[in-house]
């Protein structure tokens, strides 16, 4: 029993000191403990080994309190008499004042037989400051204010501007006095043209198939609905035939129009919508009466001027 208490006394005493041994070879150390707000530091990590049978693991945090990382370099190793591990990061603060550079957590192991330690590096103090105050520095008098010579141009802009603009009506009165006059076309005139116009090219279109029966009527409808849309100002597009024909004598009560307009959009809904096939007399007939409504509007529209 006594054996064995000496047996662990012993273990426990060289684990002791080997965590002390281990302790011991970890250093930290900075180029300087006095710094100006924004100046950068080295903070410098030291690792020394026996032998190349250990790993360490070391993380430092982006920032931490009053200071902020600025840079680090990787671990490097190098063998003098024992194996030497340095870690250096570069650190600044932006927070006057007296500042501590907190101790961080540190894993070492031993890679033959896997065994971890936990330690921590050291804190150091560092101080933080503002450029002292120039004391040589004295108070200088103020000097006068000078005068500055300036040449004010705007005049000649505001001049080039006018010129512009006198060269521009000039020429716009030259083109508008030289300009040929167009002889006036009365726009009631051009639609009943138009119309009389587009009846004679109908009525040269063959009708002897259903389909193109169906185009011709479908062409004549819309022939008048043009002509009297231009005449009207009014938009005729979505009008039925009874829609046209109750607008007409609402409007020329004393015209036979409505009834001439009548005649041949209805023989024309017989072909379209009833599979009507109209003969060429009666074609040359419709396209007769719709040409009898456009001239007893042309009409009634020359007695309302007077």
């Amino acid at each position: 029993m006594r054996v064995l208490k000496i047996q662990f006394l012993l273990a426990l005493s060289c684990c002791l000191f080997w965590q002390g041994a281990i302790a011991q070879s970890v250093t930290t150390t900075v180029t300087r403990n006095s710094i100006l707000i924004g100046e950068p530091i080295k903070y410098r990590l030291s690792f020394s080994f026996p032998d190349n049978d250990y790993n360490i693991e070391f993380n430092v945090p982006d920032s931490f309190p009053h200071f902020e990382v600025m840079g680090k370099t990787k671990f490097d190793s190098t063998v003098k008499n024992r194996f030497l591990i340095v870690q250096e990061i570069q650190l600044t603060s932006w927070d006057s004042g007296s500042w501590q550079i907190p101790s961080f957590p540190l894993k070492l192991k031993k890679i033959s037989t896997g065994r971890s330690y936990d330690l921590k590096s050291d804190s150091i103090k560092i101080e933080v400051g503002y450029a002292p105050k120039d004391a040589v520095d004295t108070l200088r008098d103020v000097k006068p204010i000078r005068g500055v010579s300036f040449i004010d141009y705007s005049w000649i802009y505001i001049a080039g501007i006018v010129l512009v603009a006198l060269i521009l009506l000039y020429l716009l009165w030259k083109y508008l006095k030289n300009k040929p006059k167009q002889q006036p076309r009365e726009a009631n005139n051009l639609a009943y043209v138009e119309a009389i116009e587009a009846l004679n090219k109908l009525r040269k279109t063959d009708t002897d198939t259903q389909t193109s029966a169906k185009q011709f009527y479908t062409a004549l409808g819309e022939i008048f609905k043009r002509y009297y849309q231009k005449k009207s100002t009014q938009n005729l597009d979505n009008k039925t035939t009874a829609e046209v024909v109750a607008l007409l004598r609402k409007v020329t009560p004393t015209s036979q129009a409505a009834d001439f307009v009548q005649e041949a959009l209805s023989t024309g809904d017989a072909a379209k919508f009833a599979k009507y096939l109209p003969a060429a007399e009666e074609n040359d007939k419709c396209c007769d009466f719709v040409v009898s409504a456009i001239n007893s509007i042309e009409q009634l529209s020359k007695e309302k001027r007077k």
